[in-house]
């Protein structure tokens, strides 16, 4: 038999956990606005790129045209900026984070790449990458007036 009736149970109430389920979502917002960068970036342009194929731009609109570049606006301010043809390559792809947080996913990614073998470090913050494609893909990471920039180019360089 299904009870219907409206019952108050005291210390189940589900309003009760309300509080606390509030005070544990604004614990994770720092963690996902960390998050949220590198996960643009290998989303719409990391894995695009390494695949040979154009940014990932569904879902996002028209976006906002300036000459070569197109700019998309994405979550937490960030923006995904579409270069296609940058003075250092055939084509790019980056993600501006204004908020300039830490990308530990970034990190250990490039890190395991550049155990790998994929990557080789050209620069402070530049990873090409490393006989595996052709033309060479410049990976960046620049943190400039307190922001945060991930880029990806593929470059004329041959392999």
């Amino acid at each position: 038999m299904i009870d219907l009736a409206g019952r108050n149970h005291p210390g189940r109430d589900p309003g009760s956990l309300a509080p606390g389920a509030a005070a544990l979502l604004l614990s994770l917002l720092p963690a996902a606005a960390q998050a949220g960068a590198w996960a643009d970036f290998e989303t719409r342009c990391l894995s695009a790129l390494q695949d040979f194929a154009p940014p990932v731009v569904a879902g996002l609109g028209p976006g906002t045209r300036d000459g070569d570049v197109t700019r998309y606006a994405l979550d937490g301010e960030r923006t995904l900026r579409i270069e296609a043809a940058p003075a250092d390559g055939r084509r790019a792809c980056a993600v501006h984070d204004p908020s300039g947080a830490a990308v530990p996913g970034f990190d250990a990614w490039i890190g395991d790449a550049v155990t790998a073998g994929r990557y080789v470090p050209v620069a402070p913050g530049r990873w090409h990458s490393h006989r595996w494609s052709e033309p060479v893909l410049d990976v960046q990471k620049t943190h400039a007036a307190g922001a945060l920039t991930l880029r990806i180019v593929e470059t004329k360089l041959e392999a």
